[in-house]
């Protein structure tokens, strides 16, 4: 197991679940179901890369900068995030704001896979081998600590789609 490879399948699923967001073509209950897979994942994935990478920052403090800005791309993302969750599934605010949030995703991955874990690999090798065990540990953590999103009542999305349409 390598941070890398797991730090890539989660980037990959994240920008999968958002590439289904602005798919015209899904209902309002598919569209609110992928959102939450969107938000559980988006979410686990942050809390535990920060838990961890804290950790790194601690014993070489000159990861510190590359491991905070990573940590400000994750509040952006939440806060993009939290805009997509109050707009209306479908609608064209909706598919900007999901495109929004893939973009941040986007640049963001492109950051840790590119610059921030071979940063680590190669000042902290020792660690690095650990990180991963240590990742996936900690997102499975999370993920066990949050909740899904309440379903909606069918009369919710009969309303909900009438205003998409």
């Amino acid at each position: 197991m390598d941070l890398l490879a797991l730090l890539q399948r989660d980037h990959e699923d994240l920008e999968r679940g958002l590439d289904e967001l602005v798919e015209p073509w899904l209902s309002v209950a598919q569209l609110r179901t992928t959102l939450d897979g969107v938000r559980l994942g988006l979410t686990a994935h942050a809390e535990a890369e920060d838990i961890v990478l804290y950790r790194v920052t601690r014993e070489f403090p000159e990861l510190e900068r590359m491991v905070c800005d990573g940590r400000a791309a994750h509040l952006a993302q939440e806060s993009a995030l939290a805009a997509l969750v109050c707009a209306v599934p479908g609608t064209a605010d909706w598919v900007d704001r999901a495109v929004h949030l893939r973009e941040l995703v986007q640049v963001h991955a492109r950051f840790e896979e590119g610059h921030l874990v071979p940063a680590i690999r190669e000042i902290a090798a020792d660690l690095y081998s650990k990180l991963a065990g240590a990742f996936a540990t900690e997102r499975l953590r999370q993920l066990a600590q949050l909740q899904p999103s309440v379903p909606l009542c069918i009369g919710d999305i009969t309303r909900l789609e009438a205003r998409a349409s």
